[in-house]
């Protein structure tokens, strides 16, 4: 197993290319001030010179084109999941529905059951398959963003968006750029990153629950890459990408809506942020492709680091625990999984054999697909169930005792502690032959 480095190491303006930028630092200055009416307020005043536009331009748009793809390792954030399903319902005594990957945009939990984005509707089913809630959409390339008992879907590249609560549409909505990043609060607040319409500046909109426009931040420098949100929805985390020098670097800029500019700024040399999440108020959790820091107040530490591996799977999400999948240099078939507690703090690291194909995490436990089988992990790091009689699956969620499994024409449901060949169908899939148990027995960890 490989050395984890647990020590804290408090990140300076002149170490792994890490800088901090707030109010009080005397070397470099953002000023905090109170948001003031005015026509003029938000000025674009840093703008790039014209060859710098053009390379941030080219390496922003080549780099999301990469991550879209999934050319970076095979990374998947279950933030924004890029598959998709078609839904139809035989009749009212019978659930079954055929499912084709290619036009899968979201699949993730909600309540005992899970979530399918469909490029024509989302549908809600309970544990047993069943749809309780549907919603019918016209969007080309829905994206799907949840938080407890909400959830958005935006068309992205385009400038609408639904609203939803408790599985019920609450507003349909529109702005006037392109929607390129979302975030929701627990609350009512939400935030929507756009870009103008034949153009490369990005602006992050903040709005309360009914929709009207609360706050304002235009982004200068680079494309808006993630957007995050705290509970309370007073205040965001920015990623931003953009090239200096024609190298690729991220930002993440931390945001109140109660003050007009960033009260802090870190940037990431030769560094890809993949994620971030709000712990608290106070302590912002970003993932990137080389190691794992802790934002707290206006300091920021890492608090681990891939070693000698390249990151295969992050799943970054508002759960308890952050998981990342990382893969080995040396070894093609050597995967470590890495677990995060709620503090950001290393939980616990196992190795995995077999090559890791997808990754979920619940409030207590950590799901991990490979292509023939699934592990799942309690909290404290023990293997605490293995299902058998897989064969290649696409993405996987965790709810509760359950597992479900998406292929490319089907969704399977197993279950999720103890050793089973235990794969209850919903659809058909005709490589899955040895799968044959379809009942399920109720274990906790």
């Amino acid at each position: 197993m490989r050395n984890i480095n647990n020590e804290k190491r408090i990140i300076s303006e002149e170490s792994n290319g890490v800088t901090r930028i707030y109010p009080d630092d005397d070397k470099e200055k953002v000023v905090r001030k109170k948001k003031k009416k005015s026509k003029n307020k938000n000025k674009n005043t840093a703008p790039f010179s014209s060859k710098i536009l053009i390379l941030a331009v080219a390496a922003i748009l080549l780099l999301v084109f990469l991550l879209a793809n999934g050319a970076s390792g095979g990374f998947v954030s279950t933030v924004n999941g890029k598959m998709v399903a078609a839904l139809t319902k035989n009749s009212v005594d019978e659930f079954d529905y055929s499912v084709d990957a290619e036009n899968i945009y979201a699949f993730s939990s909600n309540k005992d059951g899970f979530v399918l984005l469909a490029d024509a509707e989302i549908a809600f089913t309970d544990a047993s398959g069943e749809i309780f809630a549907r919603q019918q959409h016209s969007y080309s390339n829905p994206v799907l963003v949840q938080r407890d008992n909400r959830c958005m879907i935006f068309d992205k590249g385009e400038s609408t968006y639904s609203l939803m609560k408790n599985m019920s549409l609450v507003s349909q909505q529109s702005v006037n750029e392109d929607i390129i990043n979302a975030a929701i609060s627990s609350k009512s607040n939400y935030a929507i990153a756009v870009r103008e319409k034949d153009s490369a500046k990005c602006i992050l909109y903040g709005f309360n629950g009914n929709g009207k426009l609360i706050y304002q931040w235009n982004c200068t420098n680079g494309y808006i890459a993630d957007v995050a949100m705290n509970d309370s929805g007073s205040k965001v985390a920015v990623t931003v990408i953009n090239a200096e020098n024609a190298v690729l670097c991220s930002s993440v800029y931390v945001l109140d809506f109660e003050y007009d500019t960033a009260y802090a700024q870190f940037d990431y040399a030769d560094e890809t942020v993949i994620g971030t999440k709000f712990l608290s108020d106070k302590k912002i959790q970003v993932v990137t492709d080389k190691r794992l820091y802790l934002i707290s107040a206006k300091e920021q530490e890492v608090v681990y680091e891939y070693d000698s591996a390249d990151i295969a799977y992050a799943n970054v999400t508002e759960d308890a625990y952050t998981a990342v999948v990382t893969k080995s240099y040396v070894h093609d078939d050597s995967y470590t999984l890495s677990v995060f507690t709620s503090s950001g703090k290393l939980k616990y690291s196992v190795e995995l054999t077999g090559e890791v194909c997808g990754l979920d995490s619940s409030n207590k436990s950590i799901a991990v697909l490979f292509n023939d089988k699934t592990e799942t992990y309690s909290s404290s790091g023990k293997l605490v169930g293995t299902t058998t009689g897989l064969h290649y699956y696409k993405d996987i969620v965790i709810n509760g005792n359950y597992l479900f499994v998406l292929s490319s024409d089907s969704v399977k449901k197993c279950t999720a502690y103890g050793n089973y060949e235990a794969v209850y169908n919903y659809g058909y899939d005709d490589t899955a032959d040895d799968a044959v148990v379809d009942y399920f027995e109720d274990e906790t960890v």
